[in-house]
């Protein structure tokens, strides 16, 4: 595969306090009654998950919030991720939206086309003014028209997921190259009897996990997944992408069990010891090293390429919070999502294995006293050595689906690759 830098953003640690609480709160989205305040806050996080460090951090930070704040409690729903958005638009139809909405980044452009969320641009670049290079997320993907629609909480980048223990049962090293990972993937399946590729092809979550896997494959063979949001896939590029899922299919990298598995039953097939390697976000890390006998037996490593000793690009993206287009008060809204993105609660993501969006946080005291300091600090030069923007457009949901669908065709039934590409991109306008 090619390979290319597309950009590096300077990390440059600058101690920069976000601003103070906002005053003058009036009624908001969720209600109110005697001078007290409810901000409704949509998320797919559950703060009540034993099993997911990030949702604790969740509670935490809105507990805290709330016990500070003056009249004004944050009430969170916690909403599956491939269910929030759809909910987020119909609620926002019937002026019954939240007054706070996490949305993940490729899916901005849907929200904005929807009117589901209100311009931030008055609340956040005076923020966005005074961290500088301390915020390391591009603020370009969250902007649409000129207008700040969202300010993104977390970075994530894609990398290869090994269970270390296995590999050194087996006698293999960590691959090194994609042909590698193929090779070592099929030898791990058939030293320990698990699937030694977890890749999704199921449709569940509307085919993000195999997404996630084909964006930067097809990066790295020269192309590219859409420009300017029109398909731009159905290329030599896109053919050489499915072309590998086939050999690793072929080579018993992984097996037909894959159709059934979207991103979760990819998650839980590594927290059970059935699936020995996959390529998974930074930010479910910490999740399935809870599984038993896991912990530190999984490890990570940049996504191999072509050549040795230099991986693929991985996308940037992340999670976001935006004022819904029915918040009464918008302020009031933001006085909460600017305590979110701050460094006291970047902290709390950060020990929950997330990367914080601000550079001080890596240097600041509460993380450099993180088991995971290191490991953290690895994944954000990644993203800062090789991360690219993840591509998004308004049907990016819908287009993930139909891609999956046309990998399932390719893979497991052996239709051509060419022709299945090209049906997508003209179902999508390319």
């Amino acid at each position: 595969m090619k390979h290319g830098i597309i950009r590096k953003v300077a990390a440059v640690a600058l101690t920069a306090a976000v601003g103070a609480t906002l005053a003058g709160c009036a009624s908001g989205g969720g209600g109110s009654a005697g001078g007290e305040e409810n901000l409704d806050f949509w998320i797919f996080l559950d703060p009540n998950s034993p099993d997911d460090p990030r949702g604790a951090a969740l509670k935490s930070i809105v507990d805290d919030y709330n016990a500070q704040s003056d009249g004004v409690t944050v009430t969170v729903r916690s909403i599956n991720y491939a269910k929030i958005d759809a909910e987020v638009i119909k609620a926002t139809a019937s002026g019954q939206g939240p007054d706070i909405i996490n949305i993940y980044s490729n899916q901005l452009p849907t929200h904005v086309a929807a009117g589901t969320i209100q311009p931030m641009t008055e609340y956040a670049q005076p923020l966005l003014d005074e961290l500088g290079d301390d915020y390391l997320f591009p603020i370009d993907g969250a902007t649409f028209d000129g207008d700040i629609m969202a300010l993104p909480w977390e970075i994530r980048a894609w990398l290869l997921w090994y269970r270390a223990d296995l590999l050194a049962d087996a006698g293999l090293e960590v691959p090194q190259t994609l042909d590698e990972l193929g090779t070592t993937a099929a030898a791990l399946g058939a030293a320990t009897g698990t699937t030694g590729l977890g890749v999704g092809f199921s449709n569940q979550g509307l085919g993000a996990d195999f997404m996630e896997k084909f964006i930067p494959f097809t990066w790295g063979n020269g192309g590219d997944v859409l420009v300017n949001g029109e398909p731009a896939f159905a290329s030599d590029a896109g053919v050489a992408t499915m072309d590998y899922f086939t050999q690793l299919h072929d080579e018993g990298a992984f097996g037909d069990e894959v159709l059934s598995m979207g991103a979760d039953e990819v998650i839980n097939g590594i927290k059970a010891g059935t699936i020995s390697m996959a390529i998974e976000g930074s930010y479910r890390v910490a999740a399935a090293r809870s599984g038993e006998g896991i912990g530190d037996n999984l490890q990570t490593a940049p996504i191999p390429s072509d050549v040795a000793g230099t991986p693929l690009q991985t996308p940037v993206a992340g999670q976001t919070l935006a004022i819904g287009a029915n918040a009464e008060d918008p302020a009031a809204a933001w006085d909460f999502i600017q305590y979110y993105a701050s460094a006291v609660s970047q902290e709390k993501f950060a020990a929950a294995g997330v990367l914080p969006v601000l550079a001080s946080v890596y240097d600041s005291e509460a993380v450099q006293t993180l088991p995971n300091a290191g490991e953290l600090a690895t994944w954000r030069d990644y993203v800062l050595d090789y991360g690219r923007p993840a591509p998004v457009s308004e049907n990016f949901s819908e287009l993930s689906d139909a891609l999956v669908t046309a990998g399932q065709r390719v893979v497991f039934q052996g239709a051509d690759a060419a022709s299945e590409l090209d049906a997508v991109a003209g179902q999508f306008g390319g």
